[in-house]
C-alpha cells in the first residue's frame, strides 16, 4: 500500500499569478487530491497569501473544494452533499488575476477628481492626530508636556508590558482555569483562617481543602500573568519568588518581605503572627506567595521541594506554585499537597484576535490569515508572538504572510515533545495532515519509546477513513498492514542494533510509527470492560525485563546443580525435563504439611 501523494502531471509548468494581497479575504477553502501544475503546500501558501483560509475537512462554512480531478473520496462526496462548488487550480488562478486592477481607460475616469481633491489644502495625518490628542488633553485638564512624557514612557515600553492584560477578559484562552483561581483565592481567607481551619472533616481529594494551588503550562502562555491580576483585582499583595534562582533551605530567601526587611525567608512569611486572623486588615494589605518555576528545584537543592511543602502546611497565607510541567518527578510529592489547574495553549484564532487589537493600537496593518500563521509558528506561544510582531513592526508597517513565512521559517520555536505527546498526534483525528517531515520528526522525538508505543496501542484505534464498516472487516485489514509494517520495522531495528546500520533509521521509524499511524489514525476505543481510553505504556519492556529475570534464575539454578555435582545437564534439558519435577517436589510439602 502506498501512501505517497502523486506528483502534480505539469509541475512548475504554469506561472504562478499575484493578485491584490486580499482579494482571497473571507474564503474557506478545502484541498482533495492532486492538483495540476502545484503541490499541496504550494496551493494552500498561495491562497493564505491571498487573505483566504484552508481548512483540512469539508463543512457549512467551506466556500470552494479545490481539486482537479473527482477521485470520489470522503470530502468530494460529503462537498456534493452539502453543495459546495468544486474549485480547479486554473479557477484558483483565474480568481487572483482578475483581482488586479485592469490598464486601460478607467484610470482617467478617476483623474480629474483626484487633481481636484489635491487642490484642497490637507491636514498631515500625523499632525491632525497631535492636534485632536492636544485638544482632549487640554479639555481634561492634562498639559500637553506631560502627555508628550506618558507618550515617549510608552514608546519605550515592550509591547508584553505595555499591553499585559489589566482585565481577566484580556487573557488569551483559559478563562474558565482563571475563573478557578479567582474563586479559590477570594474563599481562602474564609476557610482557612477565619473559619478557625485545622484541616480536619475535608476530603484529601476535594481540590478546596488545598492551601496551595500549582499552575502548570507551557511558557508563554500567562500563568504568571493570570496570578497577578488575579491577586490585584481581589486587593492581594504579591509576593514572588523564583525558585530555580532561590533554591534550597537556606538560600530560599525573599528580597522585598513584608516590611521591607530583606531577611524574611518563606517560612517566616507565611508563618508570620501579624498575619493572623487578630490582625487589622485595614492597616495590613492581604498577602500571596507566588512561587515561579518551583519545577526548577531539583533533588540536590538541599531540600527545596521538602522545605517548601512543610510551608504550605503552616501558611497563613496562600502560595501559588507555577511550573512548566507538573508530571516532573520533582513535583511528585508536591502535587500531594495543591489544587492542580493546567494552563493550556490558546487555539490560533484566539491569538490573532489579540494580536489584531495589538497590531491596530500601533497602526500596523496586517491581516488575519497572517496572524495565525504567526501564532501557529510560535506553538501557542503569546509572549512569543507579541516580541515577534514588534520586531518586524520595526521594518515594516504592513505585514503580509509571506513576510510571517520568512521571519519563521527558519526561528520558529522549538517544542519538547514527550512520546505520549508524539503517539497521540500521529494517531489523532489531525494525523491525516502531517506533513511528513512532521511525522518523521515526531517518530524521532523518542526512537526507542514512540514504536513501542504504537506497537501497545495501534489495535486500538478506529481509523477515520474507512468510513461506513459495519462488519470490521475494513479495519481488520488495516490493523493486518499495520501489524505486518511494524514486524518489518523489527527486521530492520535488529539491523540498527546489531551491526550498527544507522542509515536506516528514517526508514525504521517508516515501517514500524509512520504507517501503522497513517492507517489507523482516528478515535481511540477501549477493548476490554475496566479499561482506560488513554494510550497504555510498552508492555514490552515489562515482558523483557521479567524474560531477563527468568534467566538470571534460571543460570543461577544451574550453576548451583552443577556445583552439587549431581548432574551435569545443559540448562535446556533442565529447563525441559527437570524444573516441573523440581517445583512439584518443592510445592507439595508447603500444600500437604500442617501448618506450624
Amino acid at each position: 500500500m502506498s501512501f505517497e501523494r502523486k506528483d502534480p502531471p505539469h509541475k512548475g509548468e504554469k506561472e504562478v499569478p499575484e493578485g491584490i494581497p486580499d482579494c482571497l479575504a473571507g474564503l474557506t477553502f478545502v484541498i482533495s487530491g492532486t492538483l495540476d501544475s502545484l503541490e499541496r503546500e504550494e496551493a494552500e501558501d498561495l491562497i493564505k497569501r491571498h487573505g483566504g483560509r484552508v481548512t483540512g475537512s469539508v463543512s457549512k462554512k467551506t466556500n470552494y473544494l479545490l481539486c482537479d480531478e473527482d477521485i470520489e473520496g470522503q470530502k468530494s462526496t460529503k462537498a456534493k452533499e452539502l453543495g459546495i462548488p468544486f474549485l480547479t487550480e486554473d479557477g484558483l488562478f483565474g480568481m487572483i488575476r482578475s483581482s488586479k486592477p485592469s490598464k486601460g481607460p478607467e484610470r482617467k475616469e478617476f483623474k480629474e477628481p483626484v487633481e481636484k481633491a489635491a487642490s484642497i489644502p490637507k491636514r498631515s495625518p500625523q499632525k491632525a492626530e497631535v492636534n485632536d490628542v492636544t485638544q482632549k488633553s487640554l479639555s481634561r485638564g492634562i498639559q500637553p508636556a506631560k502627555q508628550k512624557e506618558q507618550n515617549v514612557e510608552n514608546s519605550y515600553l515592550t509591547w508584553t508590558e505595555k499591553y499585559r492584560p489589566k482585565l481577566l477578559n484580556d487573557i488569551v484562552g483559559n478563562q474558565a482555569v482563571v475563573n478557578q483561581l479567582h474563586n479559590w483565592l477570594k474563599n481562602w481567607n474564609e476557610q482557612f483562617l477565619e473559619s478557625g481551619y485545622k484541616g480536619k472533616g475535608k476530603k484529601q481529594n476535594d481540590p478546596s481543602a488545598k492551601k496551595a494551588v500549582l499552575l502548570s503550562g507551557t511558557p508563554g502562555i500567562g500563568k504568571t500573568t493570570s496570578a497577578k491580576l488575579v491577586c490585584q483585582m481581589l486587593g492581594f499583595q504579591a509576593i514572588e519568588v523564583n525558585a530555580s534562582d532561590s533554591r534550597g533551605k537556606a538560600d530560599a530567601k525573599i528580597y522585598k518581605g513584608i516590611g521591607g526587611s530583606n531577611a524574611n525567608c518563606i517560612k517566616e512569611l507565611v508563618s508570620n503572627e501579624a498575619l493572623g486572623v487578630d490582625m487589622d486588615r485595614s492597616k495590613h494589605p492581604k498577602t500571596v506567595l507566588i512561587m515561579d518555576e518551583v519545577d526548577g528545584m531539583s533533588a540536590g537543592d538541599r531540600g527545596g521541594i521538602a522545605d517548601l511543602i512543610a510551608s504550605i502546611k503552616i501558611s497563613k497565607i496562600p502560595i501559588i506554585c507555577i511550573c512548566n510541567d507538573r508530571y516532573s518527578q520533582k513535583l511528585k510529592s508536591l502535587v500531594n499537597y495543591c489544587m492542580l489547574l493546567s494552563f493550556r495553549k490558546p487555539t490560533k484564532q484566539q491569538m490573532a484576535k489579540r494580536l489584531m487589537q495589538i497590531a491596530n493600537a500601533e497602526g500596523l496593518q496586517v491581516n488575519q490569515i497572517a496572524l495565525e500563521e504567526l501564532a501557529e509558528r510560535v506553538n501557542g506561544d503569546m509572549r512569543m508572538a507579541i516580541n515577534q510582531l514588534q520586531y518586524m513592526s520595526l521594518s515594516m508597517s504592513v505585514i503580509k504572510y509571506d513576510d510571517v513565512r520568512k521571519r519563521l521559517i527558519s526561528s520558529g520555536k522549538d517544542e519538547d515533545i514527550s512520546p505520549f505527546t508524539a503517539v497521540d498526534k500521529l494517531f489523532g483525528f489531525d494525523g491525516g495532515k502531517l506533513k511528513m517531515d512532521e511525522r518523521i520528526n515526531l517518530s524521532m522525538s523518542d526512537p526507542d519509546l514512540v514504536p513501542l508505543l504504537i506497537q501497545e496501542n495501534y489495535i486500538n484505534y478506529k481509523p477515520s477513513s474507512i468510513g461506513k464498516d459495519d462488519n470490521g472487516v475494513k479495519r481488520m485489514s488495516l490493523i493486518a498492514h499495520a501489524a505486518e509494517s511494524i514486524s518489518n520495522g523489527d527486521i530492520i531495528n535488529v539491523q540498527i542494533r546489531r551491526y550498527r546500520q544507522w542509515q536506516l533509521s528514517q526508514t525504521g521509524s517508516l515501517s514500524s510509527c509512520i504507517i501503522p499511524a497513517a492507517l489507523l489514525h482516528g478515535q481511540r476505543e477501549i477493548l476490554e470492560q475496566g479499561e482506560r481510553n488513554f494510550n497504555r505504556f510498552g508492555g514490552w519492556l515489562g515482558r523483557n525485563s521479567t524474560m531477563g529475570k527468568n534467566l538470571r534464575l534460571l543460570e543461577d539454578f544451574h550453576v548451583h546443580l552443577l556445583a552439587s555435582r549431581e548432574s551435569n545437564l545443559g540448562r535446556e534439558t533442565i529447563r525441559l525435563d527437570y524444573l516441573t519435577l523440581i517445583l512439584k517436589r518443592l510445592t507439595d510439602p508447603l500444600r500437604v504439611l500442617p501448618k506450624v
